[in-house]
């Protein structure tokens, strides 16, 4: 797949080296404040499969995918870099920036976190500025592929990042920790749905709120968290002036359509229930996730993973699943060839709020040398409503007469941190 090359990515790969040199040098003296941390990490990897007119993406914040019968370098590569500036024992400012593959198909860089954190003591913190969005386990490390066993997050939610604050406190309680999490702001990022064609929806400005109570107690951590997106802006398709939101007035139930798939102002409510462990060799996470909002099918995410290491090798195997029912409303038009194509044009409209995808995967990770690890795995992925899949031929049948289909992905995958 062609990746555009600009003078701007140019410039920030400079930007970069100029950065990890700067953190060598700055790593010299520990002892007195203001000092400064400098971290890199990274993943080049390579995806592969052969199933003919499909593509697979990382994820839905990507453009296009890896074809069939050819090892793409992009889907699953970046490179990202995080800075840290201890101006006082209770002040802390960090930035990271993120280079990897997005919906414009390039690879310019984002900025990913950017806050001030203040620490009055050691129970509690207080950051402002542009925050991950960690209300599941490992969020705030979706995009690190060092941190993460498997070689990407099946599951990953959306949007990854909002500018507002956080307040954190922690609390000895028995044996263990609590720790108590609020969190609101506005998120950003932009996103591309599997049949979009190539549409981009920005979630810049949405409203985020929510919460976390987690508890951890030898080796294990267990994690409730709650929260509600208020969607800012509008799909494009159907956006005031539009021919797409025109011809959906005319139809006898367009109203009810218009309603299913727009955006503007929806209130999407989450909670998951989620706990991990690891001590010793084993590690693992279980996470299950509700999804609702009005004129929508309720969703379920769930999501599971288990290691065992041995030696500098770890086994693993993950399952993943979304799943909702697909209540679809007739453009009330009858059937017939004259407006077959119109039934079927509202159909497929409103099945882009659907998700129906599950995935296996089985791989191993081989920690061969300080940080860096090689990993390879196999996903079986089977999707009616595929989020991360782009798949060509569904365009050509109706929507409500949809298959399970399935697509097998071969991934390599070398992770580091430096």
């Amino acid at each position: 797949m062609p990746i555009d090359i600009s003078p701007r990515q140019l410039h920030t790969a400079v930007v970069f080296g100029l950065l990890f040199g700067l953190g060598s040098a700055c790593h010299g003296d520990t002892e007195n404040l203001p000092r400064f941390s400098l971290r890199g990490f990274g993943t080049l990897g390579g995806v592969y499969h052969n199933d003919e007119g499909t593509l697979f993406r990382r994820d839905i914040g990507q453009a296009g995918g890896a074809r069939r019968d050819q090892v793409s370098l992009v889907q699953d590569s970046m490179l990202g870099a995080q800075l840290s500036l201890f101006l006082h024992e209770q002040f802390e400012i960090t930035a990271q920036a993120i280079s990897r593959l997005n919906t414009e198909n390039n690879l310019n860089p984002q900025l990913t976190w950017g806050y001030v954190k203040y620490k009055p003591d050691e129970a509690v913190s207080l950051r402002i500025g542009r925050l991950g969005v960690d209300t599941y386990m490992q969020g705030d490390s979706a995009q690190i592929g060092y941190a993460n066993l498997p070689i990407r997050q099946p599951i990953t939610f959306y949007p990854r990042i909002f500018d507002g604050m956080d307040a954190e406190f922690n609390h000895p309680l028995g044996d263990g920790t609590l720790r108590l999490k609020g969190f609101g702001g506005w998120t950003q990022g932009k996103l591309i749905g599997s049949l979009s064609a190539g549409a981009v929806y920005d979630t810049g400005g949405s409203q985020f709120l929510g919460g976390i109570v987690e508890y951890a107690l030898y080796g294990w951590t267990g994690r409730f968290s709650a929260g509600q997106l208020r969607m800012r802006n509008e799909i494009d398709t159907i956006s005031p002036g539009s021919p797409e939101l025109a011809a959906l007035q005319m139809l006898p139930n367009g109203a009810q359509i218009i309603d299913v798939i727009s955006q503007k102002n929806r209130e999407i409510n989450f909670q998951t229930l989620a706990a991990s462990y690891d001590s010793g060799p084993l590690q693992g996470i279980f996470s299950f996730s509700f999804l609702e909002s009005a004129q929508w099918p309720d969703r379920t995410l769930l999501y599971s993973h288990v290691g065992y290491r041995l030696g500098p090798v770890t086994p693993y195997i993950s399952y993943s699943s979304q799943h909702g029912s697909r209540p679809f409303i007739s453009s009330g038009l009858p059937s017939g060839p004259a407006f077959n194509a119109i039934n079927q044009a509202a159909l497929l409209a409103q099945s882009g709020v659907f998700v129906n995808q599950s995935d296996l995967i089985v791989g191993a990770r081989y920690d061969f040398i300080d940080n860096m690890a090689l990993k390879f795995q196999v996903d079986f992925m089977r999707y009616k409503d595929p989020e991360s899949i782009i798949d060509a031929d569904l365009l050509t049948q109706s929507a409500d007469r949809w298959t399970t289909r399935s697509l097998t992905v071969f991934s390599l995958a070398l992770d580091f941190v430096f």
